[in-house]
């Protein structure tokens, strides 16, 4: 009878991430902040000593960044040793953010920790009772972006019991993520293996179930685009059936919402709104949250441009701040209807519509910006826009100028 294997999935811990353009926060958030992914870490090695697992598969992106802080480094080295003292192995592959240049791997691990170090396939063998029961299989990224198909190097080089698969990288043609090490299910899927780990794409996803070709994502958000749970999949492997669990573990959530005022016309029925709102969300846990209102009246866009949501949020937050489980507002938006709104404007030979035709692209954006991400103290400060991030600031800066240019005329 073949004996029946635990495991931790895991991968994009991004232990280290700077987490940028945190300054408008309090002094004790920002701490907690980056602090999430060594809370995340710990999290991750009391599950597993918990779960009394056998080994961590941890495919990639373990850092953030290929050259590490000695504190970041110190943190991982730690948590392997806990590990250890727990017989737990721990086998890692190197990401795109982590790719092997120096540094870290120098480290002086542990014996349960086992690197994979070339950007070719190799393999560990995993012994249970002197019995070798498992080959598992990777490699890692010696650049920061890896553009080969590694999918025929992954082909079985023992008799042992189980075969896992160790793999960061991208469903051929997915638009989500930078394509890195390109692959196709049904390659993944013919080569006859127990269990395809995956890293890379930070959205948890069971790409397929038989054999299991799946996504972990990553174990601690750091974005509005990073939203709900995040941690691991607890994997119990047998040779009938694989049972998968989902454990969150991340120590701080990031949720978007969008709500409905349709019928607000009072700054009180918002406060209200955004009240319930963050209260039910304090059961997650500690969070940070986006909320989008939707199908406004006049009146909420009203509040909204003269800036009254935005003392609405600061109350709230304060309150907020001193619960356990507090639930932080980023951002209150207007979504919906001012594209209507500016479609009507467009049109014409009008001052409002010769003012839009002047709205900068993304090529004039990147133009005027361009002096801030040179300066030395924003680097350190700011991460750089996305083209969809750009769009949304020329967005919202084509909808004050309107609002201001024509409130007089709506009121």
């Amino acid at each position: 009878m073949t004996t029946k294997l635990r495991f931790i999935h895991c991968a994009d811990l991004h232990i280290d991430s700077p987490f940028k353009g945190l300054e408008h926060l309090p002094d004790s958030l920002v701490k907690e902040v980056k602090q999430s992914t060594y809370r995340a870490l710990d999290q991750l090695v009391k599950t597993a000593i918990d779960k009394q697992v056998e080994f961590i598969l941890m495919v990639g992106d373990v850092f953030d960044q290929s050259i590490q802080s000695v504190y970041a480094q110190m943190k991982f080295l730690d948590a392997c040793r806990r590990l250890n003292d727990h017989q737990i192995k721990v086998y890692i592959s190197f990401g795109n953010h982590d790719y092997i240049q120096r540094g870290w791997t120098n480290l002086d691990f542990p014996t349960n920790v086992h690197l994979f170090t070339d950007e070719n396939v190799t393999t560990f063998i995993y012994h249970k009772d002197d019995q070798p029961l498992a080959t598992i299989y990777g490699f890692s990224y010696r650049n920061q972006a890896v553009f080969e198909n590694k999918t025929s190097q992954f082909v079985k080089q023992t008799s042992t019991p189980y075969h896992i698969g160790m793999l960061h990288g991208s469903v051929e043609q997915n638009t989500d993520h930078d394509t890195y090490a390109p692959f196709k299910l049904n390659e993944l899927a013919d080569k006859g293996f127990d269990y395809w780990a995956l890293g890379h794409i930070h959205q948890r996803r069971e790409c397929r179930q038989s054999p299991p070709i799946v996504y972990s994502g990553n174990i601690q958000g750091r974005s509005k685009k990073e939203t709900g749970e995040k941690g691991c999949y607890y994997v119990e492997l047998d040779r009938k059936e694989v049972a998968m669990t989902f454990i969150p573990l991340q120590a701080i959530r990031f949720e978007r919402v969008t709500l409905n005022v349709r019928s607000v016309t009072a700054l009180s029925a918002v406060e209200q709104l955004l009240h319930e709102t963050v209260k039910q969300l304090s059961f997650y846990g500690k969070t940070f949250v986006w909320i989008a209102l939707e199908q406004y009246t006049n009146e909420v866009k009203h509040f909204y441009y003269e800036e009254m949501l935005v003392d609405l949020v600061d109350f709230i937050n304060e309150a907020m701040m001193k619960t356990t489980n507090w639930v932080w507002i980023q951002q209150v938006e207007l979504i919906g209807q001012g594209q209507l709104d500016k479609a009507d404007y467009r049109q014409g030979e009008h001052f409002l519509a010769q003012l839009l035709q002047l709205s900068p692209g993304i090529d004039e954006l990147d133009a005027a910006l361009a002096p801030l991400w040179k300066h030395q103290e924003a680097r350190k400060l700011l991460d750089q826009l996305t083209d969809e991030e750009k769009m949304e600031l020329n967005e919202e800066a084509e909808n004050i100028l309107l609002y201001q240019l024509t409130r007089k005329h709506s009121e």
